[in-house]
């Protein structure tokens, strides 16, 4: 009663007559008859209809294929374990495809002509990533990754952001030259290209974000199809469309230079040094050695790097093996020339003449190391007269004639270190040669790097049909 004489005094008053209608709104709020807005109207009608199921596809016709527009913004680089060959990058992927049933006016509700709508309300793509290599990263359409915008055409639209880890099988031949290509396969779930297809119309994006050791340099993309043998009983080969998104990655090679081609140089390098000391150091054998353990420590650095393949292994690694295979071969010629240096006995070699002169006295001159009559001058003139003794005919003579006081024992001595001393600069030539040979060898190898080829993403990917079993 109180309420219908508070109503009753505000209608008949005067000033407000006009708004008479005012008392009714706490009824429409309570009964639920509060206007909606736009949207909720747009999706009243849309999605509250009888006749539209998000299960069906979005065609009039079923005969009629839908269309999925693909690109992906690659946002940033995460990481790219190269021993196990994964790829782990942070993108933004989009797609757009259209919807023939979700189509309105946008004048009858107010020039409204985008409506957000979620995942599980529409049919949606069913998309998956072929060579993820965890879940999250296997589906790319789910109730988790976001709304769809939807216009007043019927187009939807879906951004989703996400962490892909792919498989990414490298090729390390020019290793720490390499250049990459890591693809991103985008198939359909069981549905043939008659009934979805998608499409990268448009040029994936790039980010910013590279890792310390890679620099994206580019980023393609192609529509491929995928042929399945026996795709169902009724088809005997079911082609998928296939959307492939091709990473180009180049390496920044100034670490590995610093690291691994700097130091393992100048340890083969010091290796070959170890010939210019003398046969009665202590520490040559010890320095050869130390050289050879330094190299196997680059070697088992570069074998935890990079993956095991079948391709074949780096330029580096075949750099590294032979300098190895150098360094290593000091010790035993170092070993042999020690030998020949204290021996007691008289090379048999040096019986010959020819070769006695050859290796006493000629290649001693050439190679620059005193020879057998410089040092039997040495030890018969003083120091004063020694100039003089080289530019008198005393060069002339024969070393016979001037060893005549000194017995075997002596004479053997002299003979065997002039020949370790010529041996020892033979090998450091033949080493350093061989050495300058590999240097020139691989630069030439590394000026071949032109990088994958383009065709690596411009490929039709199909699945062998296995061999029919005789019965």
């Amino acid at each position: 009663m109180h309420l219908y004489y508070f109503f009753r005094t505000i209608i008949q008053c005067p000033n407000l007559k006009k708004y008479k209608y005012i008392y009714l709104f706490p009824f429409f709020y309570l009964s639920g008859m509060v206007p909606k807005s736009f949207e909720g109207e747009i999706r009243d009608r849309l999605l509250n209809n009888a006749n539209y199921s998000s299960r069906e596809r979005p065609v009039i016709n079923a005969s009629d294929t839908v269309q999925v527009d693909m690109k992906m913004h690659i946002h940033a680089m995460i990481d790219l374990n190269e021993h196990d060959q994964v790829l782990t990058t942070a993108v933004w992927i989009s797609l757009q495809w259209k919807d023939l049933r979700l189509s309105w006016n946008a004048s009858e509700f107010g020039d409204v002509t985008v409506v957000p709508v979620y995942v599980e309300e529409i049919w949606t793509p069913s998309i998956f990533i072929t060579n993820a290599l965890d879940s999250d990263s296997l589906s790319i359409v789910s109730p988790e990754r976001g709304m769809i915008l939807l216009d007043s055409d019927g187009v939807a639209t879906m951004g989703t952001p996400a962490v892909l880890s792919t498989q990414c099988p490298l090729s390390i031949h020019y290793f720490p030259y390499d250049k990459q290509v890591c693809r991103y396969h985008f198939l359909p779930t069981n549905q043939h290209n008659d009934l979805v297809k998608i499409l990268t119309r448009s040029q994936g994006l790039l980010g910013t974000y590279s890792s310390l050791d890679w620099t994206i340099t580019n980023l393609t993309n192609y529509d491929g199809e995928l042929i399945i043998p026996d795709f169902t009983p009724n088809i005997h080969s079911g082609n998928l469309s296939m959307a492939v998104f091709c990473l180009h990655l180049e390496r920044d090679p100034s670490y590995y230079i610093r690291v691994l081609l700097i130091p393992s140089t100048l340890l083969c390098i010091l290796s070959f040094l170890t010939f210019f000391a003398p046969p009665d150091s202590g520490e040559r054998i010890s320095l050869s050695v130390s050289m050879v353990l330094g190299l196997t420590v680059f070697q088992l650095l570069v074998a935890d790097i990079l993956p095991t393949t079948l391709e074949g292994s780096p330029i580096l690694s075949y750099y590294l093996t032979v300098n190895f295979v150098l360094a290593s071969s000091t010790v035993p010629i170092s070993l042999s020339n020690i030998n020949i240096a204290y021996g007691d006995k008289r090379l048999t070699v040096l019986k010959c003449l020819f070769m006695r002169r050859l290796l006493i006295e000629y290649l001693p001159r050439i190679l620059g190391v005193p020879s057998y009559s410089e040092r039997i001058n040495c030890l018969n003139k003083p120091n004063k007269r020694r100039n003089q003794l080289e530019n008198s005919d005393m060069e002339t003579k024969t070393s016979e004639s001037l060893d005549g006081h000194l017995d075997t024992t002596e004479k053997t001595k002299i003979e065997a270190r002039t020949v370790a001393l010529v041996l020892d600069r033979i090998a450091s030539i033949i080493f350093f040669s061989v050495f300058l040979l590999l240097v020139i060898q691989v630069i030439v190898d590394f000026n071949g790097n032109d990088g994958p080829a383009q065709i690596l993403c411009e490929e039709t990917f199909q699945i062998e049909e296995p061999p029919a079993k005789n019965l």
